[in-house]
């Protein structure tokens, strides 16, 4: 006589369906959740991958650039300084020319494609104006003649690279007869005035029609300070003050004009220089005067392209170092 199982066949039979069921899904589940994993590692990596490039590329070529404009605004400088009565331009399109070529050759070992061309058809004539140390140092801020207020040029549109340099020492120690630099015009006039009340210091005065800035900047260890009157620094310090011929000079067309001129210039002892886009043609002044003026360059456009195999970038940069909003 036999018993039935406590179990019957159909119900062992159904159990073991159900577990093979949820182990299937379990394992299914688990390949899902594998794969989507991957997929968004994968996706994640490549984002990366490409911003990573990307990034590089770009920051690569921004230097590039940002180095092209400071080389070729040296050279500039430069050719500026070493001109008489020669074609500026074409002394600084042939250093130019050399300078691209030993660029395109050093990039050209890492693999990229540089070039540098100076657009000749952009330029914009300026005159460079200096006075340079003689062999027994600095001389005087007063005119060939020998005037201490002078008009040092007239005429002028737009002004850039104003660089000044004065021995502290032969600074007036009184604001009211030191060494002024004036740009005047259409009834306006801004002036920033020099003087020396301490050792290791000048006080810098700043003015406009409307508004009178006064600062005293430190230069400790010399007593030489180059004041950047564009830039608005003495010594790399920022002087407060209206910019550089702030409500004389325009910055829309048509420009100007206005006069730059020297008041009690025999209160100071330096050396100067600047680039004008226009001038008068003033008798005092010329190449073979002390100060001198020579024609150059007020601005030209660069074109820069660099290439690579993650980017291609282009530019054009408009070379005309120390302006004002430079």
């Amino acid at each position: 006589m036999s018993f039935p199982s406590p179990l019957g066949s159909g119900d062992a039979d159904r159990d073991e369906d159900r577990a093979q069921i949820i182990l299937i899904t379990g394992l299914t589940l688990a390949v899902l959740f594998v794969a989507v994993v991957l997929l968004l590692n994968t996706v994640i990596y490549t984002e990366n991958l490409a911003t990573r490039g990307a990034d590089a590329g770009g920051a690569e070529a921004i230097e590039f650039r940002d180095g092209v404009t400071e080389d070729l605004a040296g050279i500039l400088h430069r050719e500026h300084r070493n001109a008489s009565d020669g074609d500026v331009f074409a002394e600084f399109n042939a250093s130019a020319e050399t300078y691209a070529r030993t660029v395109a050759d050093l990039r050209a070992r890492d693999g990229v494609i540089a070039d540098v061309h100076v657009n000749r058809s952009t330029l914009n004539e300026g005159h460079f104006i200096a006075q340079n140390e003689t062999e027994s140092g600095f001389r005087n801020m007063t005119s060939p003649s020998g005037s201490a207020d002078w008009t040092l040029v007239g005429g002028v549109s737009r002004t850039r690279n104003y660089q000044v340099t004065v021995d502290s020492t032969t600074l007036s120690d009184n604001a009211d007869d030191a060494f002024t630099i004036v740009a005047d015009g259409t009834g306006e006039d801004w002036s920033v005035t020099l003087s020396n009340r301490s050792a290791d210091a000048i006080d810098v005065r700043v003015r406009n029609a409307t508004i009178v800035n006064s600062t005293t900047i430190s230069h400790e260890g010399g007593k030489n300070v180059t004041i950047d009157l564009t830039a608005g620094t003495a010594n790399g310090q920022q002087f407060p003050g209206p910019v550089w011929a702030g409500g004389v000079q325009s910055d829309d067309e048509p420009y100007g004009p206005y006069n730059i001129s020297y008041e009690n210039g025999d209160n100071a002892t330096g050396t100067y220089r600047f680039v004008v886009d226009d001038h008068n043609e003033t008798p005092h002044l010329d190449s073979s005067s002390r100060p001198y003026v020579v024609e150059g360059i007020y601005s030209v456009d660069v074109e820069v392209y660099h290439r690579t195999p993650e980017l291609t970038y282009g530019d054009v940069i408009r070379l005309a170092p120390g302006e004002r909003d430079a």
